[in-house]
């Protein structure tokens, strides 16, 4: 064996192969009693990733229906669509805590009431003002709810049936991502009852009160084994304020110059940021409660998956957003059609979601490289297909490539995130769950800024798709 070569050393138990030297996943020998409707529970927790990004992504399509109903400013139409993510991914981290620290199931229906209620605001909404509002809160609830998600996965869920279930969370998790983008072109279309883009946001209430009414029925009262410690409001406080620093910059880019105020706001960033993992370390320390367990980062495997989130995250969702623009402005599709266009992927991730816990216990570890390199191509062919052909040209070949993205994305994220969470102890699976999506969301609004600055021109209003789409094919590569 050669000197500094990673050994990968098999495993029999279902779980994730770690490679040697790296801190080996918890043990599992004092976890609760498993449920014995875990699986039925599985459905009812599905609906959170789905309505988490389906909220999200609906809005690209249905934007140009909002805008014309309220004429919005260039940064209202920027608060309205940019402003959930931001929100959901400045909350993430606390919203896992706080499933750890007042019970998993407790948060995730308090989620689920958030994000009925910001829902129907935002359908209702009569002025931009109470629409940006509902908008900010409603990813504030969506950051309550999502990391309770995977948390619960974690502790009720063996290692051998872990791979199942979280192929199952991957596939509710990308099918919300499309299927915000084929809905939210699609409905304003149908302009049902009169209502336009409305329904859009009503998509959201009769799933959370089935999933609040059935999660009650299906998931037993977990006994929040950090109640009564107290909350870290110094760390809230500190990782809030200089994630948003750190997005800020990505978000507003075509908002305002980005120098000098982007290297400020991001040096800001860094420094609180720096402040908040001093912090969370001393507090560890005194065995006080913490946000974030840096402890986490010790370990090699949980480090790299966070990355490898962040770079999946930042190729692939600045694409569909770039597409649903593209397929309006230059195929001249409807809502509908464009929306449409993402079926085949909607398709091929829900296969490549169901087939990677076979492939990965046949092939163990080497899946995650050949889904990646599936993503990648994907992802690069279809964005040269657009960068190289001519619009109407240029459809069935995206759609194959889109096709071929979704299969690798598919297998992907059931995989990584199981690899990922194996490394957390089920008390701190909150925290675990929430480091990662907020990883999600900072790549997203990495990539979104990358091919935002080489799409959007310096003078004019034609959109520069081709330029656009070739820096997208780099991240791709990443």
């Amino acid at each position: 064996m050669k000197p500094g070569r990673t050994v990968v050393a098999p495993r029999t138990d279902g779980r994730a192969p770690s490679p040697a030297g790296t801190p080996a996943p918890p043990p599992e020998a004092d976890e609760a009693p498993l449920n014995p409707r875990r699986w039925q529970a599985l459905a009812v927790l599905a609906v959170g990733p789905f309505l988490s990004l389906f909220d999200q992504f609906c809005v690209n399509l249905a934007a140009p229906s909002i805008n014309r109903s309220f004429a919005l400013s260039p940064f209202e139409f920027q608060a309205v669509v940019g402003g959930y993510g931001l929100v959901y991914g400045l909350g993430l981290i606390t919203g896992g805590r706080l499933g750890d620290l007042f019970g998993r199931r407790r948060v995730y229906r308090l989620g689920l009431v958030l994000f009925t209620v910001t829902s129907l605001a935002c359908a209702l909404a009569w002025s931009p003002a109470v629409l940006i509002v509902a908008r900010l809160v409603q990813g504030a609830s969506a950051a309550v709810l999502q990391p309770q998600v995977l948390a619960l996965i974690r502790v009720q869920f063996p290692p051998a049936e872990r791979a199942k279930a979280l192929s199952w969370y991957g596939v509710s998790m990308s099918l919300g991502m499309v299927s915000g983008q084929i809905l939210g072109g699609a409905i304003p279309s149908w302009d049902l009852l009169g209502l336009g883009w409305r329904p859009v946001f009503l998509v959201a209430v009769p799933l959370c009160a089935f999933a609040h009414i059935a999660i009650g029925r299906t998931v037993p009262a977990d006994g929040a084994p950090r109640t009564g410690r107290g909350i870290d409001g110094i760390g809230i406080a500190l990782s809030a304020t200089g994630f948003a620093l750190l997005l800020l910059p990505l978000a507003a880019l075509q908002e305002w110059d980005f120098l000098p105020t982007g290297p400020v706001l991001l040096f800001a960033a860094a420094l609180l940021l720096t402040f908040f993992v001093g912090h969370q370390t001393r507090r560890a320390g005194k065995n006080r409660p913490v946000l974030l367990p840096v402890r986490f980062f010790h370990s090699r495997t949980f480090s790299l998956g966070v990355l490898l989130n962040f770079l999946l995250y930042m190729s692939s969702v600045p694409f569909a957003v770039m597409l649903g623009l593209y397929l309006q402005d230059e195929s001249h599709l409807s809502p509908a059609a464009a929306g449409l266009v993402f079926t085949p992927a909607a398709v091929a991730i829900a296969v490549g979601s169901r087939v990677s816990p076979a492939l990965q216990k046949r092939y163990g570890i080497r899946v995650l490289v050949v889904a990646a390199a599936l993503t990648a191509a994907g992802l690069a062919a279809a964005l040269a297909t657009v960068g190289l052909g001519t619009p109407e040209a240029a459809i069935l070949p995206l759609m194959a490539g889109f096709a071929v993205y979704g299969l690798g994305n598919g297998m992907i994220v059931p995989l990584l995130t199981g690899i990922v969470l194996a490394q957390v102890p089920s008390q701190d699976a909150g925290a675990g769950s929430g480091v990662l999506s907020t990883a999600q969301q900072l790549g997203a609004a990495a990539g979104i800024a990358v091919v935002g600055a080489f799409l959007y021109p310096a003078t004019g209003t034609t959109l520069r798709y081709a330029d656009a789409m070739w820096a997208g094919t780099v991240l791709a590569v990443l």
